[in-house]
């Protein structure tokens, strides 16, 4: 069966279309240290929103297998896969040479594999909301280039275990790809000087008169992120 993007789609699930992926931030942070990380946000629609029912009265006699495996699921709404949500680590990105957007282009990052500790799940880049708050590992996230700047699609995949459940095998695969998505910034830590953390980027990015630094409203945890300019038509 074909995938369609911006849809994330598990292996063993009884829902083989697929669920809808209503948001996705990709973004970075450099925290106190100076140090740089990349972080990703997913969530989904509710699992069975793309589903189509049987009759109601066929569904309570339908004590199939299948069906109370998606009972299951349908109990655990929707999932998210997250480096921010639980605070999770995410990717390091170093800096010891120049950053630069175009370097990214077919670029792999292979995070986490097989096998993990389960008993420092907080030292894992993502976590993740399935069936439960279970464990995700051995991801694999490829990003390709498109025609403008800071804008690509990423394509990722890993392994699930349904520790919430007491599972420790990861018997769940997952794969989406994410059509057109821009870069919405380096969020800056709070305790950081805005001189040293300009004179600091502009000696670790490519291209920096691209990016500027933006204060933010009182709503944000941050006092600025470094985003990419507007492009002018």
């Amino acid at each position: 069966m074909s995938k369609d993007n911006n849809k994330i789609y598990f292996s063993n699930s009884p829902f083989t279309n697929g669920h809808k992926v209503i948001d996705f931030v990709w973004s970075a942070r450099l925290d106190e240290n100076f140090n740089l990380w990349m972080d990703f946000h997913l969530e989904t629609d509710k699992y069975d929103e793309e589903e189509e029912y049987k009759d109601a009265l066929d569904e309570i006699d339908d004590i199939s297998e299948e069906n109370a495996e998606r009972a299951l699921w349908i109990n655990y709404d929707h999932c998210i896969i997250s480096s921010t949500y639980w605070n999770n680590k995410g990717i390091k990105i170093e800096t010891d040479a120049k950053l630069d957007f175009n370097d990214l282009n077919q670029k792999t990052f292979e995070i986490d594999p097989i096998p993990v500790d389960f008993d420092h799940e907080e030292e894992l880049a993502f976590g993740i909301s399935m069936l439960g708050n279970d464990t995700v590992a051995q991801h694999e996230i490829t990003f390709l280039d498109s025609e403008e700047f800071g804008v690509f699609d990423i394509k990722w995949k890993g392994k699930v275990a349904n520790t919430y459940l007491g599972e420790n095998e990861f018997n769940y695969d997952f794969y989406v790809y994410m059509k057109n998505i821009k870069f919405s910034g380096i969020k800056i830590d709070q305790t950081l000087e805005k001189e040293k953390v300009l004179a600091f980027f502009q000696s670790k990015i490519t291209h920096f008169s691209d990016f500027e630094l933006i204060e933010t409203d009182d709503l944000e945890l941050e006092d600025y992120i470094l985003k990419i300019r507007k492009q002018e038509d």
